[in-house]
């Protein structure tokens, strides 16, 4: 003891901690402490013996040191007694898994497990292992994320899906056929949250009564077709370089849509009418329930300009509009009309009625500083009668000076609104994905594409 110090007392001595409940106990293991050390607690004294082994498995293998990965997991899931929870395996080594742990895929369904992250590390070029069987039948899982797999072929056909309980799905590079994908997605009777990043089927068909948000990131000439998801709220949409279709048939309470494109490899598809750019306003190309829209454009070319108001036309009754302003490609670009022939089309274009009484806040992202924005902003200056807010976003990263940006902002501040609101220069950092792609499943967000 210190000089000076005073000697602890029996009531300072006491172990505090093991007075606590049991269910506090449990989730000071689970959320405070790496599976490693959790583990050990049972060492600690008789009261925390049982704890470890009753409390359901949180295991992610990010959190354990990498030379000892390999080991430790198969480790861990063969000793703990009690269910799992979530196990969270972003970096598998399946055939270490495999030679370790025989038969871990029937065990995980055992064990009740209610998230399951399973992604492969797998070279670009190396043949996907198959979905275990018991996987896909684990009755208890909630959240499932595979990453690089092959799911069986005609899985319809097959021991079948069980899945009563998922409320998340997330496929992440997944070599599936068409028929098995639809099979999956209408197998999965309560899910809510769809995440598909990249696979190989060529036509997705969202058939779902209970899905309320999905995220597409659509390959190389993929199409896309929400056939029936009546409960669907928001789609958001990663388009590719290469030709894509986006078809909606019955989403009646779709509020959230985005990104749709103007680019002509890019087709939107309403009911049966594909939009084109003399398709005019009617019942048959109308989605009245969307309320928040995002569209990428490429100002400088004449024809997206144009698909622009046919985009907007079908849309009759948003309150939010995002407008991303596409890079120019200058082997595009080079033979584009000029700016006064865009201020023509403007100046002659039919009303279009979201802008006129319905759009209140507008966001333009990644603002190019180009003076075709700039006969788009006019459009909407003399045209907008309920416009509240208007957001222009510079990219930090393509900011090239002080002085251009206060040009920008003064050529802004010169536009005369109906409303009389004012155009909010904005300088901000580039988004990540992942940022994006987590706001754009967060129901919690009212709008995924906000800044």
């Amino acid at each position: 003891m210190a000089d000076g110090a005073a000697p602890l007392s029996a009531a300072s001595r006491r172990d505090r901690l093991s007075a606590l409940s049991d269910d506090l106990l449990h989730q000071i293991i689970t959320q405070y402490l790496p599976v490693t050390e959790a583990a050990r607690t049972a060492a600690l004294a008789r009261r925390w013996r049982h704890l470890w082994s009753s409390t359901p498995l949180v295991l992610r293998d990010a959190a354990l040191p990498e030379p000892a990965r390999d080991a430790l997991v198969p480790r861990v899931l063969a000793k703990h007694a009690g269910h799992f929870r979530t196990v969270a395996l972003h970096d598998l080594r399946l055939a270490s898994l495999d030679r370790e742990l025989p038969g871990w895929p029937r065990l995980v369904a055992a064990k009740h497990t209610q998230e399951l992250h399973l992604a492969n590390r797998c070279q670009a070029n190396d043949i996907l292992p198959l979905v275990p069987a018991d996987i896909l039948r684990c009755g208890s899982l909630e959240e499932l994320v595979l990453g690089s797999w092959a799911f069986p072929v005609d899985l319809s056909r097959g021991a079948g899906v069980s899945l009563p309980n998922l409320r998340q799905l997330t496929l992440a590079m997944a070599a599936i056929e068409d028929r098995d994908l639809e099979h999956l997605i209408t197998a999965c009777t309560a899910l809510e949250i769809l995440k598909l990043a990249g696979t190989t089927a060529k036509r997705i068909h969202l058939c779902s009564p209970s899905l309320r948000c999905a995220l597409v990131m659509l390959s190389r000439d993929e199409n896309l077709a929400v056939v029936d998801a009546p409960l669907l709220e928001r789609l958001v949409l990663f388009l590719p370089a290469t030709p894509a279709v986006v078809k909606i048939d019955h989403a009646a309470n779709l509020r959230v849509l985005g990104h749709l494109n103007t680019r002509r490899l890019h087709r939107l598809q309403i009911r049966d009418t594909v939009i084109e750019l003399n398709t005019m306003a009617s019942t048959s190309t109308a989605i009245p329930s969307v309320r928040i829209l995002a569209v990428t454009v490429n100002f400088v070319i004449l024809r997206e300009v144009k698909m622009l108001a046919s985009f907007l036309r079908c849309f009759p009754n948003i309150d939010t509009l995002h407008i991303e302003s596409a890079l120019h490609d200058p082997s595009v670009t080079a033979n584009e009309h000029s700016a006064e022939l865009h201020a023509s089309f403007w100046q002659e274009a039919s009303p279009v009625e979201c802008l006129r009484s319905r759009v209140k806040k507008m966001v333009i992202h990644e603002f190019r500083e180009d003076q075709n924005e700039f006969e788009f902003l006019k459009f909407v200056a003399m045209n907008s009668q309920e416009l509240q807010s208007l957001h222009v976003v510079l990219q930090e990263e393509n900011t090239s000076s002080t002085g251009k940006v206060n040009d920008t902002r003064e050529k802004l501040q010169s536009l005369r609104f109906q409303t009389g609101v004012s155009a909010v220069l904005l300088v901000l950092p580039k988004e990540d994905s992942i940022s994006i792609m987590q706001k754009a499943t967060d129901l919690t967000f009212d709008d995924p594409f906000r800044f």
